[in-house]
């Protein structure tokens, strides 16, 4: 019966003539019930730890010193609901909207992030990194914002059998009182693995969503599976709330707390609700199918051990002068 099977969906693929680009267009996608969390009201404290290694990719023109306090940045301030005309429905839509990116910690002074939200030394000089921009932030600390000093590696890059989009960035300076996140070093995120994705949907203060799985394919993959097959060694699907600004987030293995990939691709954030003429979230059902969500996988991530390695080594030493 596999055989079968089999037989009939390569039967398919082939007589199926689509061979479309994918499109890095950041957006992202609701499953059945919003999963998102403040980082301060979810129930794992974990997690709420590990949301300190995240960050949000800023303008640096959003950014002006404070008038009242040296030590803060002061930012301009416009809301989810002005930025994207959401509809008086939709949850955090009084919460401003900032960051347009995400990305986290895998050593002290190295950052990773999508490879769409950073093209080139251009893009790394003209923003920010800022952590901890969490409900209610009014102000930013100066000493929680960090440049970016160079990118080391960045690959972006879609075809029939490919797919790429990560980047690898140095920051100014090493980052205080935060651990780099740990991550899967070989082998891959079985299906059903349940998932958890920490950034900021929509630019808006960070978020913890929960809830989302490793999916085998949607249900336009399943007409071309043999291209599909080949493009999974670099990519899985799930099914987690994100939205644009999640992009360059850190996708967890719920169980092992371990980084899987990077979030980097989805589908529609918004649609027109022509009745109130304003924008809602587009929902779908929590379907195996409906998978709009790409995580690229962390593993094939270039350097980024012996960064990490570098790291641990010096903890160790720290740790052994400390006895």
């Amino acid at each position: 019966m596999k055989d079968k099977v089999s037989a009939i969906l390569i039967g398919l693929s082939l007589s199926y003539s689509a061979s479309a680009m994918v499109q890095f267009d950041g957006t992202k996608i609701i499953y059945g019930n919003d999963d998102r969390y403040e980082v301060d009201q979810y129930p794992n404290k974990e997690f709420r730890n590990l949301a300190k290694s995240v960050a949000g990719m800023v303008k640096s023109s959003k950014l002006k010193d404070d008038i009242g306090d040296v030590n803060f940045y002061n930012f301009t301030k416009q809301t989810a609901e002005d930025k994207f005309e959401l509809c008086e429905e939709e949850p955090f839509k009084d919460q401003y909207s900032l960051p347009i990116c995400s990305g986290f910690l895998v050593a002290p002074d190295v950052l990773v992030t999508a490879g769409h939200c950073i093209e080139e030394q251009f893009d790394c000089d003209k923003f920010k990194w800022v952590f901890d921009f969490k409900k209610g932030t009014q102000k930013i600390k100066k000493e929680d914002v960090y440049s970016c000093k160079q990118i080391y590696e960045r690959d972006l890059y879609a075809s029939k059998w490919k797919l790429k989009d990560y980047a690898v960035i140095q920051l100014d300076r090493p980052v205080k009182g935060r651990t780099p996140l740990k991550f899967r070093r070989k082998g891959k995120a079985k299906i059903g693995d349940s998932l958890v994705v920490i950034g900021h949907p929509s630019g808006i203060p960070m978020k913890i969503t929960d809830n989302g799985k490793v999916q085998r394919m949607n249900k336009e993959e399943i007409f071309k599976p043999i291209s599909t097959l080949f493009k999974k060694r670099y990519y899985f699907n799930v099914n987690l709330d994100t939205y644009s600004g999640n992009s360059g987030s850190p996708v967890f293995n719920r169980k092992t707390k371990t980084v899987e990939g990077i979030l980097v691709q989805g589908g529609e954030d918004y649609v027109r609700n022509i009745d109130f003429f304003c924008n809602e979230s587009n929902r779908l059902a929590d379907s195996r199918w409906v998978t709009e969500e790409k995580v690229f996988r962390i593993t094939k991530v270039p350097y980024i051990k012996k960064f990490q390695d570098k790291y641990l080594k010096s903890q160790q030493k720290s740790e052994k002068k400390a006895e």
